[in-house]
């Protein structure tokens, strides 16, 4: 079964922005059976939008656990009320059987209870009752201990059990205590009321102190106990506060519990040994803050947009996603992930992809481009007739890949406009593992994550704008030290370095901070050669040895013109090294200025350098010269496979040749922009 949260806040709705987190509105649970039984516990402004995402008929249960406003509230504002199209059995505690009617009575809402279009059932319960909603759902009447009395629930389902606690007072007295705990037994996620903590606590008012449930869970040791009910001046980070102690007191006694979130979801039966944050259940308040802060060591662009889109599967579960960036008139690919194709810790060659798509509407990325709205589609292969785009299966049929759901984000930059698309794909049920409808919470979440990636993506533009202009100046020098040249040695650098990580199992958040650094140094790996005359560097035919040595000096004219910027540290201080030991050899007879004075051998040579040597040489040789033609990717990699071990480190020209595949997209995606006409031999 799946449980839902749509409201946990107790006493009156708060749609406040300190609120706006854990949500405002009042009590209300929705249950799914595996066999599609519809139920629903409480009636709080919840209802209302469980009502909206609702099909046009159908057939519910809704159990209402006491009279108070804050839980029946929501009846006229439920759509399935309203259709003949729907029937909806309500459950009501048998003492107050005219609660709906009276509740609609006086003119207090424009329509009486009995006008209200759909078809209603009544039913009335006892504590000690059973009833079957379906024939694979029994739900249990359990007294509750409020004031006028309540009736508290239970659910038995799918092999799992959920209790619905409703309004309940666990006070000192024995006979209260014994009956909650009594309740725990055997359940598996229990939304109980917790409007109050110890200091808080306001006795006779018929609520409880979340320290009470956790005592009580400590003897019967339920699956997940989730604290609802939230009084309503208890702010988001008052909550992130109370959720925090909660947690710390819980991780020491094994426990498994959390505060209640609108929009939660859980799968029932949970994985009892899997603890809430592992579950991702746990989430705070200040969350974007948090993913922010952590993106502030980042300053590559592909690495961002990584950061970005794996967050974004995280809120949403999405199985892939891709990122596109407004380029002139078109959506430019930036980047994917894929987990039923490609893991995130490894290098894909779907990361490279050049594609492009026309901003107009006629497929889904670019009509979220071309009219700045979000998308949010259970099936892109049953879209809604009248839809002007249709799904594109080109991707699909090339890789075996199936998508059926999606969420389709635009963002936008500091002037309103739409400077990129995020698409996200297949929901994916964490039960059944099937693609499912992105959820109204999932979007919720996204759309603030969405208004933030236009200032990430400022900085690395910024940082970018700057190698750039670096590259420029070198290449007035040296007409090959291009843009394109820097951008394929930086990816295919960037590339060796994760499989080599990898091999040596170094943890997975170094090696992405660490590859998304020599992304950027390696293209810095020739700055130097702003230091060394064009006449030298443009000169036709063989160098003189004092003309060789000027030329070698370029690797100390680069480490000098980075060391100030590498005393900082981040991806400055592997510039430097790169830049000073990108000619070294394997064997110890490379150089890193104009004498032998500095050479290194093997692992002493960095590895960032080691690396920026092969993709570099590699460059040169399958890129076309005035004086060769371009090698085919094959005979450069047998030449390098050749220095293996004298020139090059034989790992990482093993590297290399394990993302050869990715190496042809990096090429795709980074070309010339024209051929380079130099008149000249190479000189180092």
């Amino acid at each position: 079964m799946e449980v839902v949260l749509r409201g946990v806040r107790g006493s009156i709705a708060v749609p406040a922005p300190a609120m706006s987190f854990y949500g405002g509105n009042t009590s209300c649970v929705e249950l799914r059976s595996d066999s599609g039984a519809l139920v629903f516990f409480d009636a709080g402004t919840g209802l209302r939008e469980a009502g909206e995402n609702l099909p046009e008929s159908g057939t519910c249960h809704l159990f209402i656990s006491h009279g108070h406003t804050d839980h029946i509230q929501g009846l006229g504002f439920f759509r399935p009320l309203h259709s003949p199209r729907w029937t909806t059995h309500i459950y009501i505690p048998a003492w107050l059987e005219n609660v709906l009617d009276d509740h609609f009575a006086h003119g207090m809402f424009p329509i009486p209870f009995s006008d209200f279009g759909g078809n209603v059932v009544r039913h009335c319960l006892e504590a000690g009752d059973e009833v079957s909603p379906a024939a694979d759902v029994s739900v249990s009447a359990i007294a509750a201990n409020h004031p006028g009395g309540a009736l508290s629930y239970k659910v038995r389902a799918d092999s799992a059990v959920f209790l619905y606690t409703g309004d309940y007072e666990i006070t000192q007295a024995p006979n209260v205590r014994k009956a909650a705990r009594e309740m725990l037994e055997g359940v598996d996620l229990a939304v109980v009321d917790s409007m109050y903590s110890k200091s808080s606590y306001m006795e006779g008012w018929g609520h409880s102190c979340w320290e009470d449930w956790r005592d009580l869970a400590q003897d019967v040791g339920p699956g997940c106990i989730v604290l609802s009910h939230h009084s309503p001046d208890m702010t988001d980070k008052q909550i992130d506060e109370l959720q925090r102690e909660a947690l710390q007191s819980c991780h020491l006694q094994g426990l498994h519990l959390c505060f209640a979130r609108e929009g939660m979801r859980f799968s029932l039966p949970m994985v009892k040994e899997r603890s809430c944050t592992d579950c991702g259940l746990v989430q705070y308040s200040d969350w974007l803050d948090r993913f922010l802060d952590g993106l502030l060591q980042y300053q590559d662009e592909n690495t961002l947009l990584d950061r970005i889109l794996a967050k974004a599967r995280e809120i949403t579960r999405a199985d892939a996603g891709t990122i596109f960036l407004v380029d002139g008139e078109d959506l430019l690919f930036a980047y994917t992930h894929n987990d039923s194709l490609f893991s995130v810790n490894t290098a894909s060659k779907f990361a490279y992809s050049s594609a492009r798509l026309p901003i107009n509407p006629h497929s889904i990325a670019g009509y979220a481009a071309f009219t700045g709205e979000m998308l949010n589609l259970a099936d892109v292969r049953a879209l809604p007739p009248g839809m002007p785009f249709s799904f594109r299966e080109d991707f699909d049929k090339a890789t075996g890949y199936h998508t059926e759901s999606m969420l389709v984000v635009p963002f936008h930059d500091h002037a309103g406009r739409v400077s990129g698309v995020m698409q996200l794909i297949n929901s994916l049920d964490p039960r059944t593992g099937k693609p499912r409808k992105f959820t109204h919470d999932m979007e919720r979440h996204i759309r603030v994550l969405a208004r933030e990636i236009a200032n990430i993506l400022e900085r690395s533009h910024l940082v970018r704008a700057s190698i750039n202009r670096l590259i420029r100046l070198a290449s007035v020098h040296d007409p090959l030290e291009t843009g394109p040249h820097a951008e394929r040695v930086g990816a295919i650098a960037a590339e060796m370095y994760q499989i080599r990580a990898n091999q040596l199992n170094l943890d997975p958040d170094v090696t992405l901070h660490v590859k998304s650094q020599i992304r950027l140094a390696a293209m810095l790996h020739d700055i130097g050669k702003v230091g060394v005359s064009d006449l030298l560097i443009k000169k036709p035919g063989k160098l003189t040895d004092e003309e060789m040595a000027v030329m070698r000096s370029h690797t100390m004219i680069g480490a000098g013109i980075l060391e100030a910027e590498a005393q900082s540290g981040g991806f400055m201080t592997f510039a430097r090294d790169i830049a000073h030991h990108h000619h070294q050899k394997w064997n110890g007879q490379g150089y890193a200025g104009p004498s032998n004075a500095g050479r290194l051998a093997g692992e002493e040579i960095p590895i960032a350098a080691r690396i920026t040597a092969i993709a570099d040489v590699f460059d040169a040789l399958v890129s076309p010269r005035s004086y060769k033609a371009a090698w085919p990717h094959s005979k450069a990699l047998a030449l390098l496979r050749e220095e293996a071990g004298s020139h090059f480190d034989p790992h990482l020209v093993a590297c290399l040749e394990e993302i050869i595949d990715v190496v042809a997209k990096i090429y795709e995606r980074f070309p010339d922009a024209e051929p380079e006409q130099p008149n000249r031999e190479p000189a180092a």
